[in-house]
């Protein structure tokens, strides 16, 4: 079916959202909020429907024309297509609307979205496929690959290790990462600039404590910005590497134990809630497991510094925290500009 709808928002994912002629919600990647457009619907179902952009027939003052060649099919970036200022209010609105949808929070004020000091060639790191003898990321709608020939938002260093590796035409199939730095091990956040933004909210945050447990630390970089404030810091992370790599220029007061955070939290948290805590997690985008929540909840430390990057499971966990702790700030962080993806850091207080 072919139809003209009015975009009205953007969800979260990208997609702009608008109505059919019957009323459902119909969602179309590739739209901006005032635009009308021609459209194709690709999947129906009772309460919503999906569907392809054929033409623009009113376009938004905010559109922008994108840097990529490939934007649309490339699965990565979602907002090459409009201003930056808008890319900022879409997210922090995005966030705001999961806390209340998902977590049923409408009592605090997300604030306004920390803008990134680089919106382009911000990315240290860049997965990409080789299959049989392309190299590329994944289609928006598929796993049929895209062929990259530059990434836009990756660093020019990154970009250089692609041209190599397209150089060096591999015969094989294979997920391979191409860092900025080649020595680097575990995870690290992958906008430099963002992460340091990110780290300057966590000290505000949390600015000193008897003990702070940095449960998902990576290679410590949280903990070690936040060294200063605490007496003692004990980090957990999974990661071999990265516990090696924290290690290596750890002082008397830091612990980084290798292993997961549903093993060795409860071990690293008081008993007595008499000691001034500080509970700093940065869980994947699975969120807290079922585990860590009730290990937080039986031994609550005073305060929770939550670092997300996904704020649909960040709302399902705050609404399980709630009945212990009150959540006090929530402040969205722009570590992927041009992309759909969203990361934010928010305090936690024991009530």
């Amino acid at each position: 079916m072919e139809t003209t709808i009015s975009i009205e928002s953007i969800a979260y994912g990208g997609a702009g959202v608008g109505r059919l002629p019957d009323g459902r919600v119909c969602f179309v990647h590739g739209t901006l909020p005032g635009e009308r457009v021609f459209v194709q619907v690709v999947k129906s179902k009772k309460n919503h429907a999906e569907a392809d952009l054929i033409r623009i027939l009113e376009a938004s003052p905010r559109r922008l024309v994108p840097k990529c060649p490939v934007f649309g099919e490339c699965g990565g970036c979602s907002y090459q297509h409009m201003d930056y200022a808008l890319q900022l209010e879409t997210k922090t609105t995005q966030v705001a609307d999961l806390l209340r949808r998902v977590g049923g929070i409408t009592t605090t004020e997300v604030l306004p979205m920390l803008a990134s000091p680089e919106t382009w060639g911000y990315r240290n790191r860049l997965s990409v496929h080789v299959n049989r003898g392309q190299i590329g990321f994944y289609h928006r709608k598929s796993h049929h690959l895209v062929d990259v020939v530059a990434c836009p938002i990756g660093s020019e260093s990154v970009n250089t290790e692609l041209a190599a590796l397209r150089d060096s035409r591999p015969g094989y199939d294979s997920r391979i990462t191409l860092r900025k730095k080649s020595d680097q091990k575990g995870f690290s956040q992958v906008n430099d600039g963002a992460a340091e933004l990110l780290a300057g909210i966590a000290q505000e945050m949390a600015p000193s404590g008897d003990l702070l447990v940095d449960a998902y630390c990576g290679a410590g970089f949280f903990s070690k910005k936040l060294l200063s404030g605490f007496q003692k810091i004990i980090g957990i992370e999974w990661s071999d590497a990265a516990v090696r790599a924290a290690r290596r220029d750890a002082t008397e007061k830091e612990t980084y134990i290798s292993g997961s955070v549903e093993n060795h939290l409860r071990d690293s948290l008081p008993e007595t809630t008499e000691s001034h805590v500080v509970l700093l997690v940065d869980p994947p985008s699975e969120g807290l497991s079922p585990d860590v929540v009730h290990t937080i909840l039986s031994h609550p430390p005073e305060t929770l510094v939550y670092i997300s990057c996904d704020p649909a499971t960040f709302a399902r966990d705050a609404k399980k925290l709630m009945p212990t702790y009150a959540l006090d700030r929530v402040q969205p962080v722009d570590m992927f500009p041009q992309t759909a993806e969203i990361e934010l850091i928010a305090r936690f207080s024991r009530v």
